[in-house]
């Protein structure tokens, strides 16, 4: 493994999209702010949007760090450099995930401290958490899918399909008897249920990411 050309990678995508992420943090601040004015519209717009502002970013960092640059034509490019696919699935699957984290966390963070902070009720954090995780399993398959197909029509196909299946968990969640009814508590309750769904989507990326890696290390050219 070439680590000094993957950290060189993962450095040349950081200085690419710092300054959108940084964008999309403040967006995330703007909504969560929304979020936390007690009025019943202002709590719904507020919470579409940081939900539109996480997947957004997430499909701009997946789809512009993988599809985009075989589009533009930057894959012969990377193809001259003393690096194997291995090595650049591992500069864009965890590189880029690494990256999109940074912005995941900073908005997440900032979400969890309103939900403490505010009147909103702290029966949220566990709710807001796991659907926010859902998020980023959502990026590492879409950054799985450009790393391994590289196709716009197939990584957009994927991107719908996930943005559906979130509407249909966020509503599956909210609808379990352990973590509905506790949304509206004044306390965080992080039950056995909540614990099985955060740990089971941590280890789903994982999951993701580690089969991934493992079929891109048995090719041994680009193409």
């Amino acid at each position: 493994m070439n680590t000094l050309m993957i950290a060189k990678l993962i450095n040349k995508d950081w200085h690419l999209f710092k300054w959108y992420l940084m964008g999309y943090v403040l967006l995330g601040l703007l909504s969560i702010a929304l979020m936390s004015i007690p009025s019943h519209t202002f709590f719904y717009i507020g919470m579409v949007s940081i939900i539109t502002v996480l997947i957004g970013a997430s499909a701009h960092m997946a789809l512009s760090t993988t599809v985009t640059e075989i589009k533009e034509s930057q894959y012969s490019f990377i193809m001259g450099l003393p690096i194997s696919p291995f090595d650049y699935a591992v500069s864009k699957l965890i590189g880029g995930l690494g990256i999109f984290l940074v912005c995941w966390i900073a908005i997440v963070s900032l979400l969890i401290g309103a939900i403490y902070l505010t009147p909103l009720p702290n029966g949220m954090a566990p709710i807001a958490i796991i659907l926010c995780l859902e998020i980023l399993i959502a990026t590492t398959i879409l950054l799985a899918i450009g790393v391994l197909v590289g196709s716009v029509p197939v990584s957009i196909l994927t991107m719908v399909g996930l943005n559906i299946f979130f509407n249909l968990f966020m509503f599956m969640v909210a609808s379990m008897h352990d973590i509905g009814p506790n949304i509206n508590q004044p306390d965080a309750l992080f039950n056995s249920t909540a614990l099985i769904l955060i740990g089971g989507e941590i280890a789903l990326i994982l999951l993701i990411i580690t089969i991934t890696l493992s079929i891109k290390s048995r090719k041994v050219c680009f193409l």
